[in-house]
Order: structure tokens, then C-alpha cells, then sequence
């Protein structure tokens, strides 16, 4: 079966002032029909901008090359009206901040209604029935009388659960989800997550989730793919990175976490930050603040390369040979 989503050698750059900034460079993933991939790493390390380039988000001042294929479509030759027929109808799309991306001059019901108008091609009453039972299915009470609220009169966990029905409106076969759980309560988030989960076993729709909360990646995903500095560092079965993770980073990553079966007085902490985009080291984007650096990370950068069963990492520990 066909990949539904597949990126290849993705390069996107910001045009600022003549100047050229890239942030994302050779990201290359795939998402399988009915699997949920995460796409973890601290904020600056080109989550969003990634998701926002598979939906052509980023405006005109930008460059993309490589390759995006949904399915059998190749997104990047495709004009803004073309895309228009496909985002929130095959591809949605929960944003991080549903209060910034809920339109605060319209109702709720018109905002949910409108794509199933559009898309679906429904009746203003059948588009009314529909979006009712939508809001009920995320678990909103009194749907009837919802629709009719706008976004600030509802709370953030609200607000979220009215950003899912809308992506999942038009029952769509890939979900991106960027933070979908930023800012919410444990119990909102539990629940929000259970939601998504039901949505991919009855529809066999695939996610692709945009996280920074590892919690929820051992909770969601199938797959994950690690980023730092606009690269992929790692990517690997959700088991074997809990259990077997190579790259320097993703061990950072994985200790900063709180565990219940460890007494911790203080959470270890990766040294440190993301570097700027325009101050991008020579070698290993990683190696200013890496404990295990050596002279070549510090002047070559490594390839993704394969180093177990499905699992890759983008690293000169494994790659001997080359330090010699």
C-alpha cells in the first residue's frame, strides 16, 4: 500500500531582505495510511514550519524544494487554488493556538458549517445537523446551543475540541497536528488525545503529530522522527527510541523528562540552545552543546544514516569508519 504522505530532501527558506534563511534542509519522512508518525524536538527545531509546508501555509516569501506527494499528488506544483480544494477536505489540519486560528468575528457553527458547504457541497441545514453532531462527537455539551457562541466565549479546552471537529469534518485522510494538547489541563488532554486515537482506528485516518511532549508520543505514535536545527536527528519505532535511543540528542531529550519510578530532586538539562539560523555551526548543528563531541562533528555534518532495523540517526558515533 502506498505511503499517504511522503516527503523527500524538503528544503524551505524565508526570503528576508535579499537574504536567503533555510530552515528546514533534507527533511525527508513518510506517513503509511492509518499510522500516527511524531515529529518531536524543542521549539526553533522546524516542527511547524515543517507541517505548515506540507500545507503551503508560509506565504510568498518563501522557497520550497524537494518533493511532498499526498497520495498521488505532487503538492509543491500545485497552484493556491488547487491546494484550496484539498486542505481542510483531504488534508486538516488543529493548529497550536485555537484562539489565533478561529476566526473571533464568526460563530462557531458558521466556521464548522462552512468547509462542509464548500467540500461536501451540504445544505445551510444539512451543514447545521452535521456540524451539531461533529461538536457533540468531540465531547461538546449542548452542541445545539454552541453553535451559535463565538471562539471567546469558550474556554481553551472548548476552543480546542471546536478546532477537531473542524478538521475532522470532512473526514479527512491526513491529520496534522501541531501541539494539539499545548496549554491544557491533564484531563482536556487525555481526553483530546483518546479523541484523535478514535478518529484514526474508525476512519483509518493517518496523523502526523507535532509535539514536544514525549509523553504523548509513547501514548500516540507508531513512529517518530527527531528534529534539531531544520534536520531530522533520529527517526525510529516509538519502542526503540524509548528503549534504544543513539543520537546524544534524543538521550537529552529522553532524560529531561520526570519519571515516576526515579527519585529526581532536579531534571537533567541539555546545556544550551538551538542555534539561529544564521549562525548555524560548520560541522554537527548538535555538537556545541553535545557531551560526546569529537574534532569531526565539529567539521562535518553526519548523513541520516540507518542504524539498526528501522532506525536511522544522524550521527559520527556510528559512523566509524569515517573518524578514522
Amino acid at each position: 500500500m502506498a505511503a499517504m504522505l511522503t516527503i523527500d530532501d524538503l528544503r524551505t527558506s524565508f526570503i528576508q531582505a535579499g537574504k536567503k534563511l533555510t530552515v528546514i534542509e533534507g527533511v525527508s519522512l513518510s506517513v503509511e495510511p492509518g499510522e500516527t508518525v511524531g515529529v518531536v524536538g524543542e521549539s526553533g527545531c522546524g516542527k511547524s514550519v515543517t507541517s505548515m509546508s506540507i500545507m503551503q501555509l508560509l506565504g510568498r516569501n518563501v522557497e520550497m524544494t524537494g518533493s511532498i506527494r499526498f497520495q498521488d499528488k505532487e503538492l509543491l506544483s500545485l497552484t493556491d487554488k488547487q491546494m484550496q480544494t484539498i486542505r481542510g477536505n483531504q488534508i486538516a489540519m488543529i493548529f497550536q493556538e485555537p484562539m489565533t486560528s478561529l476566526n473571533p468575528l464568526h460563530s462557531i457553527g458558521k466556521q464548522i458549517s462552512e468547509p462542509l458547504r464548500r467540500h461536501l457541497g451540504l445544505s445551510k441545514q444539512e451543514a447545521k445537523r452535521r456540524t451539531i453532531e461533529l461538536l457533540k462527537e468531540v465531547g461538546i455539551p449542548r452542541a445545539d446551543e454552541i453553535i451559535s457562541d463565538y471562539p471567546h466565549q469558550l474556554s481553551g479546552g472548548m476552543r480546542q475540541r471546536v478546532m477537531i471537529a473542524m478538521a475532522m469534518s470532512c473526514a479527512p485522510k491526513l491529520l496534522i497536528a501541531d501541539e494539539p494538547t499545548t496549554a491544557l489541563d491533564v484531563t482536556i488532554q487525555a481526553q483530546i488525545l483518546e479523541l484523535m486515537k478514535k478518529v484514526r482506528q474508525e476512519q483509518g485516518t493517518s496523523i502526523l503529530l507535532i509535539t514536544h511532549d514525549l509523553g504523548v508520543v509513547a501514548e500516540m505514535c507508531h513512529r517518530v522522527i527527531v528534529m534539531y536545527a531544520g534536520q531530522i536527528v533520529e527517526e525510529a519505532d516509538v519502542k526503540q527510541l524509548f528503549d534504544e535511543p543513539k543520537h546524544p540528542y534524543t538521550r537529552g531529550l529522553l532524560k529531561s523528562m520526570p519519571s515516576v519510578s526515579v527519585n529526581q530532586e532536579r531534571l537533567d538539562a541539555i546545556p544550551g540552545s538551538v542555534p539561529l539560523l544564521s549562525e548555524m555551526p560548520a560541522g554537527c548543528r548538535f555538537a556545541p552543546r553535545c557531551s560526546q563531541v569529537m574534532d569531526i562533528c565539529r567539521e562535518k555534518n553526519p548523513e541520516l544514516t540507518p542504524v539498526a532495523d528501522n532506525q536511522k540517526c544522524r550521527c559520527w558515533l556510528y559512523r566509524e569508519e569515517d573518524v578514522q
